[in-house]
């Protein structure tokens, strides 16, 4: 699968996701996150056709589907975003007090209600899913926080930082 660039400057893919077994969702440097159809059942153009995409404000940073595939997390520039995967649509976006230029990500806690992010400073945020509120705070990091992820269960989540170490965090201390 190759993306077609249009224009001058080459758009360069920062992440992508199976969504099922036939599509992929491929995040790239101009903001846009492609829904594009990887069937092995169809030949030439059928397969790899594009079926849709969201757009952001910046770089995707990161990105991550929910464990039921239906809500997607984006860490892009200042604004974590959450998507309905199935309509393609915007759910809610939070801006945050961090950037996510050059590192850094979010995650959606399994029941829906919060998301930790990170990302520019060393400090690691939990927030209010509903109303982006921070509800708490932590610093561990000596170095800015490259990654985050809540564990599948949801009791803690381990972010990952350029100081290289990995710190896991209990959800509510």
């Amino acid at each position: 699968l190759t993306i077609k660039q249009n224009g001058e400057k080459t758009v360069t893919i920062t992440k992508c996701n199976w969504l099922n077994a036939t599509t992929v969702l491929a995040a790239g440097s101009d903001g846009s996150i492609s829904y594009w159809n990887v069937d092995p059942k169809h030949e030439g153009e059928e397969q790899h056709r594009l079926m849709g995409t969201l757009k952001v404000d910046a770089e995707v940073r990161d990105m991550e589907l929910s464990k039921d595939f239906k809500t997607l997390t984006v860490a892009a520039g200042t604004k974590v975003y959450f998507f309905d995967v199935e309509n393609k649509s915007l759910l809610c976006s939070h801006q945050m007090p961090i950037h996510f230029r050059d590192e850094g990500g979010a995650s959606l806690h399994p029941d829906g209600k919060k998301f930790v992010a990170g990302g520019s400073d060393l400090w690691v945020r939990v927030f209010d899913y509903e109303t982006g509120t921070e509800l708490e705070c932590h610093k561990g990091h000596h170095g800015p926080v490259r990654c985050v992820r809540y564990d599948p269960d949801g009791k803690t989540y381990a972010t990952g930082s350029e100081d290289g170490t990995i710190r896991l965090w209990k959800t509510d201390p």
